[in-house]
């Protein structure tokens, strides 16, 4: 039995050996290639393309943009990059206001009025959903967005600032890295704050003061200090929740709303799942129902630096 150990053990180390040397002469050959394709690729530039170039602009027309690129038309795609992003210009960044952060639950009863707000934002397609659904339906909220999920936020920039500029959207600052509060302490906390508020500037051209989510809801007289100290000065809690930070269906989804959305609410929701995205035609629907107005946290408990106008568009 132990000698037939000690040929398997062989057959074992024989196989990995022709298993190590196939793939050796396979990368060997891919590098080959590469370098074969690089050559050709490089000689087709010097030579093929001079000698094709006063076909190729009979046949498909070819212009140069003044910062030196080729734009091809006609029926081949084109080579250039996607035009720049239209900035809505809001005006100068106004300076922070240190102060005492305060807390809100929730806003007054009076005029009927629901603050939807929505956190963190790792799925880029809810994100976009979320967006468009407001852009088409002319509803109000508020984002508390992550810049560590720029990859779903940046795309939306544009759109974002052009809800601003509309009155239809306020951004808040979430931290940049979602810290704990309490636990990573004030002096990180605040960091991470002012963090996330460069990144808000730099992406939205605005500032996310004086509007707080501390994520997980967590906060101390540290977190208050540090917050008040960078001007953010009203820290928004909420009044009820579509626990949305796991995944939920949208029945669930929208029987929290029934629950939840009383005159003066301020909703926790999140841009992490489709089911929220998708089902907000519908919570928009349902407070129509119940006779209540979305608005953003600004709206509904005052303070934004910003003063909206109307989108060129709609001026008679």
């Amino acid at each position: 039995m132990a000698g037939f150990g000690e040929q398997e053990r062989r057959a074992r180390r024989d196989v990995s050996r022709r298993r190590t040397r196939r793939r050796r002469r396979a990368t060997a050959a891919l590098a080959l290639l590469v370098a074969l394709s690089g050559t050709i690729v490089a000689t087709e530039a010097r030579g093929g393309h001079a000698r094709r170039s006063r076909s190729r602009r009979a046949a498909v027309g070819v212009s140069v943009s003044r910062s030196g690129t080729a734009l091809l038309t006609g029926r081949t795609r084109a080579l250039s990059p996607p035009p720049p992003r239209q900035v809505v210009r809001l005006g100068a960044i106004p300076a922070s206001r240190p102060g005492r952060a305060s807390v809100f639950l929730h806003g007054p009863a009076r005029g009927r009025m629901v603050a939807l707000t929505f956190d963190d934002g790792f799925c880029p397609s809810c994100v976009a959903r979320i967006v468009r659904t407001l852009l088409r339906t002319g509803a109000h909220a508020t984002f508390f967005p992550n810049g560590r999920y720029a990859a779903s936020w940046d795309p939306q920039a544009a759109k974002i600032r052009t809800l601003v500029a509309r009155g239809q959207v306020i951004v808040g600052n979430h931290t940049f890295h979602h810290v704990d509060a309490p636990v990573v302490g004030a002096a990180v906390f605040g960091a991470d704050l002012q963090e996330n508020e460069r990144w808000i500037e730099r992406t939205f051209g605005l500032t996310g003061r004086p509007f707080l989510r501390p994520p997980y809801g967590a906060y101390d007289g540290g977190t208050l200090a540090a917050a008040g100290a960078a001007g953010y000065t009203r820290v928004i809690m909420w009044s009820g929740t579509v626990a949305d930070s796991s995944l939920r269906t949208i029945s669930y989804i929208l029987h929290a709303i029934r629950i939840w959305a009383r005159p003066g609410a301020i909703i926790l929701m999140h841009g992490n799942y489709p089911p929220t995205s998708i089902a907000l035609p519908r919570i928009l629907a349902l407070l129509r129902r119940m006779r209540l107005r979305p608005v953003t946290v600004a709206e509904l408990l005052g303070g934004s630096p910003y003063r909206p106008a109307k989108p060129a568009s709609s001026v008679p």
